[in-house]
């Protein structure tokens, strides 16, 4: 989410370090918390469906791409009407800005 903050609002210039995750099923199930792993998404209705029907407090740790971004979302200071959504036509002309950049970057 980080980086979907850096892409919308400051222009792809990113300040920040990927860092692995714990093992999640293995930290909750060593608090006694029942937990399942969900990396393929044909597994995402059975596992939604175990969470579901789980007796007790339970952990659905779910993989996605790094890349897919969380929208809609409210960015901050504004109101729930000014949500934003995936706008196909901003990404082109971000990626572009951001392809400008680099080689601009390398010329200087």
């Amino acid at each position: 989410m980080v980086t979907q903050w850096q892409n919308l609002f400051y222009e792809d210039r990113y300040a920040h370090t990927h860092q692995k995750n714990p093992d999640f099923v293995k930290l909750s199930e060593a608090m006694g918390v029942q937990a399942q792993r969900c990396s393929k998404p044909e597994e995402v209705e059975e596992k939604l469906k175990w969470l579901i029907e789980s007796e007790g407090p339970a952990l659905l740790e779910v993989f996605t791409d790094k890349k897919v971004p969380v929208l809609p979302m409210v960015p901050a200071g504004s109101a729930l009407h000014e949500f934003l959504v995936y706008d196909e036509a901003k990404n082109k002309e971000r990626k572009a800005l951001m392809k400008k950049r680099g080689v601009t970057q390398m010329l200087n």
